[in-house]
């Protein structure tokens, strides 16, 4: 059971916000059928993705690009047929992780959307590695959901930019850690419980509406998921990149007890740690992460 609280008066004011996107409804049905990729009708998901605004024209620009065919792909059937489940769920979700970007540099005046993108990605590929050590979860789908995981962070810069300013300068100017500076300023939720409701708002598939609403708080939901493990653990690692990238002093502490249940070293954490930043660099180097 999914858990927030749906009348708190950010919720509304985020609901009732004229800059709230719209998100297809054909985009959640898609990715509900490219997590279940040996399920699912193939031509009703393209019949899905056909629907959403600007996807295929992605898509085949993708197959193009990374192709080494005699020729050029030009319809949407045959970009997905070439770039399979995997390919075309991450480039979706990516996708509309670009859609919920306000401006290249957001609509906030404090907050550096730059920056924080670089700890999108880093989450991303934390994961990814993360799952290819200890083979808990899939890492490609997991590298997916790191890109959508602070997802009511975006929402925030667009519905709410003077709460997320509010929230920064906590951060930058009293060092006050990411999730308490939220609940001061946003009375008592945090971006996490709002991009649950967000994405059970917009008929997201509910394993990611779970891993966007527990990807801080592992313990609560109740029951052990690996994915989660595996994110908050990514996020955490990622989010001392990003304390490093704003040049505060704070750091954020991760639980040993999720760290054990994963089977890693402390050696590990910090290794991936330490081979963070060049990472990030190299997947934005890529056009398509590129902010």
């Amino acid at each position: 059971m999914l858990d927030y609280p749906k009348d708190h008066p950010i919720i509304q004011q985020i609901q009732q916000s004229e800059s709230l996107p719209r998100i297809p409804k054909d985009l959640g049905d898609a990715l509900s059928m490219l997590l279940t990729p040996l399920e699912f009708d193939m031509n009703e998901c393209i019949d899905r993705l056909y629907a959403i605004p600007g996807m295929e024209s992605i898509l085949v620009q993708v197959i193009n690009h990374i192709s080494q065919f005699n020729r050029k792909i030009t319809n949407l059937k045959e970009a997905v047929l070439y770039l399979g489940a995997y390919n075309v769920r991450m480039i979706s979700i990516a996708h509309m992780t670009r859609l919920l970007l306000p401006e290249s540099c957001g609509r906030t005046k404090l907050f550096d959307s730059r920056k924080y993108w670089r700890h999108i990605v880093g989450t991303s590929i934390a994961s990814y590695m993360i799952a290819e050590k200890t083979g808990q979860c899939d890492k490609e789908k997991i590298f997916t959901y790191g890109l959508i995981h602070d997802i009511g962070i975006t929402v925030l810069d667009i519905c709410l930019p003077q709460h997320l300013d509010e929230i920064y300068a906590k951060q930058v100017e009293n060092g006050v850690h990411q999730t308490v500076a939220e609940k001061v300023v946003l009375n008592g939720i945090t971006h996490a419980e709002i991009g649950m409701w967000l994405c059970e708002h917009w008929g997201l598939p509910e394993e990611i509406c779970v891993i966007v609403g527990y990807h801080h708080s592992p313990f609560p939901y109740g029951r052990i998921n690996n994915e989660i493990n595996v994110l908050y653990l990514a996020d955490s690692i990622s989010t001392n990149y990003y304390e490093n990238l704003l040049g505060t002093s704070t750091t954020f502490i991760y639980s040993d007890h999720v760290r054990e249940k994963l089977n890693l070293s402390h050696e590990f954490v910090q290794s991936l740690a330490e081979k963070l930043p060049d990472e990030v660099d190299r997947i934005i180097r890529n056009e398509y992460f590129a902010l």
